[in-house]
């Protein structure tokens, strides 16, 4: 069994929208505003925290529960021993709590599900001494909520609207591990492309965006 923690940083760096989300008039959102409200709830740029704890299962399996503040997940794995190389083959199912950060966004938030599928080739010396890992990452998300659009005026508050969203990515992992018997320090690489496709205040709203996501933590095994 093992328990970790650490933060996260995930940055956009193509397809980045240009309009903050209050930008607009009252009651619409503005051009490219839309994609940001999405954006957010969706991709979810920015640092957050993570915790998790992992369990290992007769037969070269393993489950785990994490937690980074947007959602929880809960994954399985299975391993494939290959000579000096292990194949870890998973399936990840996600509870979604997002929501949108700043002024203005008070009550901007959505709910859903999600499920990913890790196909990873890893490595790990003999006393466990270091560890690296790397392979594609497929997954999918279901959401729904609301978001507040832009108020009339400075003493006014803008008024909440219904948006949903279905969110594809396709990233491509690598990490590493290193420490001595029983702690290590872990840290990982996410490169992805995201599709999200949905609407807003009824209107359709769409975005592609390619995001890094660099992270690191320390884990504890018993």
């Amino acid at each position: 069994m093992s328990f970790g923690g650490g933060v996260s940083g995930e940055m956009v760096v193509a397809g980045a929208t240009a309009a903050a989300p209050d930008a607009g008039a009252a009651g619409a959102p503005a051009e490219g505003a839309a994609e940001r409200h999405l954006s957010e709830l969706t991709v979810a740029p920015g640092v957050a925290p993570w915790v998790s704890a992992r369990v290992g299962i007769e037969g070269d399996n393993e489950a785990g529960l994490t937690y980074t503040g947007r959602a929880l997940r809960l994954d399985g794995r299975h391993a494939f021993a290959l000579g000096e190389p292990t194949l870890s083959v998973g399936l990840g199912a996600s509870a979604l709590f997002a929501r949108e950060t700043g002024a203005g966004a008070a009550g901007s938030r959505a709910h859903g599900a999600g499920i990913d599928v890790p196909l990873l080739l890893g490595f790990q010396s003999d006393a466990d001494l270091y560890a690296v890992w790397f392979g594609p990452r497929l997954g999918l998300e279901l959401l729904g909520g609301e978001v507040r659009l832009p108020a009339a005026g400075p003493a006014a508050e803008g008024s909440l609207v219904d948006v949903s969203g279905r969110h594809l990515e396709v990233g491509f992992v690598l990490g590493a591990r290193g420490g001595f018997r029983h702690v290590h320090v872990a840290l990982e690489v996410t490169a992805a492309y995201h599709h999200v496709a949905g609407e807003l205040a009824g209107a359709p709203v769409a975005l592609d965006q390619a995001t890094f996501t660099p992270g690191g933590g320390l884990t504890v095994t018993f």
